[in-house]
């Protein structure tokens, strides 16, 4: 286990140093270690999203037991070995005596000197508890379902304190698989069966279906050799949405790395032309990757910020899609990094961003076209907000039914938009707004 320790505090350090996502710090922590053995890496990674999840809590519980000192004057490596510390004695189904076993690994990691600070801290840690009894109910509810005090508050006033919770609560949500009939032969998903794999059809969204048993199907040959590709239910439902036709043009807004591109071009037939825009030049690299493993021919992928105006030289485009950066609040779920990363601004600051993408993007809409408008966020700013300003700017625009309908419907007036939750629909938290230029 004790390289699996190493892995975690390392790649925890590395979360909190550069403000990577969980997947991205422990793929660079594997490398930097030179580490092989799977086993030791899925350990190192059920601790370290168990412990990034509870990051709040774990905190404060910290804090109590060093006082008056706190974890923010400790060094990095002994804050992160600080979390999984307190993650083992007050959360993990493991004995006190692991952590204490953790605890002379992090003395021969880190170092005594560093070590020796925190000694008192850590007999007091095992015995401390949150006062919740002491505590307003925003935040009872940012302890006991770990999330920003700011963030629960948001929702409690949007969405009252029973919606709000629902929303909070952790939800172990399914992975889904696409089929890529641009590669896979009819009989592929059988395949893939008689290997053993867990899969059941989801019954509204073609070539999808929900993996019960994906242990080892991301290393499969058929998996390798493109003919599927893991993407949320949510996020297959936005091309469903979308439905472009062989023949059309799609512009293809916030493209990368280019999982909605591939289903499009899926829908497409190949047929047509797909213009994909992207401001990360890394995320690029990855789109470019992606198309070439899943066969798409037809996208062609242009550098740029899709905030500026003139981003292109005019089209008639048949459909829009505007999937813009987000906070990623419907997503917490399955990179709970990012919800530390947030402040109260946040929300705004995103809101105003995706205002300026789709009024930018919307003057490339033909009459008669399609502009569909999504996030992997809950919250009404960044979702119904952005379109109801939008329409109240561009009467030419009027929101028509998403369908197929997987979803619940939208808030503020837009009925005919979908909202997806976690703990309802099994999937991603999404919006998705389909809207059509009057002729």
């Amino acid at each position: 286990m004790s390289l699996s320790w190493t892995l975690a505090i390392e790649a925890l350090s590395w979360i909190e140093l550069k403000r990577l996502n969980e997947d991205a710090a422990i793929r660079k922590t594997v490398k930097q270690l030179r580490i092989r053995d799977r086993a030791t890496v899925d350990a190192a990674t059920e601790l370290i999203y168990e412990t990034v999840r509870r990051k709040n809590s774990i905190d404060y519980l910290i804090n109590s037991s060093l006082d008056p000192d706190n974890i923010g004057n400790q060094t990095v490596g002994v804050r992160s070995f600080l979390r999984l510390f307190t993650y083992y004695a007050h959360y993990s189904e493991e004995s006190l005596g692991t952590a204490y076993q953790l605890a002379q690994h992090a003395l021969d990691l880190l170092g005594q000197r560093d070590m020796r600070k925190i000694d008192k801290g850590m007999d007091l840690l095992p015995s401390i508890f949150i006062p919740f009894d002491t505590l307003t109910d925003v935040q009872k509810l940012a302890y006991t379902h770990f999330h920003p005090v700011w963030y629960v508050d948001y929702l409690y006033n949007r969405f009252g304190i029973n919606e709000a919770e629902d929303l909070l609560r952790y939800v172990d949500t399914p992975s889904y698989l696409r089929v890529n009939i641009l590669k896979a032969e009819p009989d592929a998903i059988n395949t893939l069966m008689d290997m053993g794999f867990g899969l059941v059809k989801e019954p509204l969204l073609e070539d999808t279906y929900k993996v019960l048993d994906e242990d080892g199907l991301t290393n499969s040959q058929p998996y390798r050799d493109g003919h599927f590709i893991m993407q949320d239910k949510a996020s297959v439902a936005v091309g469903a949405i979308v439905n472009p036709k062989p023949g059309e043009v799609v512009l293809d807004v916030c493209a990368a790395p280019g999982v909605k591109t591939s289903h499009m071009a899926q829908l497409m037939e190949n047929q047509g032309r797909i213009i994909s825009i992207d401001y990360n030049l890394r995320r690029l690299k990855s789109w470019k990757s992606l198309m070439g493993k899943l066969g798409v021919t037809i996208a062609k992928p242009i550098h740029g910020d899709a905030s500026s105006p003139d981003i292109l030289t005019h089209i008639d485009a048949d459909v829009v899609v505007v999937d813009p950066p987000c906070t990623g609040s419907g997503t917490f779920h399955k990179e709970p990094s990012g919800k530390w990363r947030l402040t109260p601004r946040s929300v705004d600051r995103m809101a105003s961003l995706q205002r300026r993408i789709i009024e930018n993007l919307s003057g490339y809409v033909r009459p008669g076209g399609t502009l569909v408008y999504s996030t992997c966020s809950v919250t009404l700013d960044e979702n119904e907000g952005v379109v109801n300003w939008f329409l109240g700017r561009n009467p030419d625009f009027e929101v028509v039914d998403a369908k197929p309908l997987i979803g619940s419907p939208g808030l503020d007036g837009l009925d005919k938009a979908q909202r997806m939750y976690p703990h309802v629909h099994d999937c991603n938290g999404f919006f998705i707004a389909k809207l059509v230029k009057s002729l």
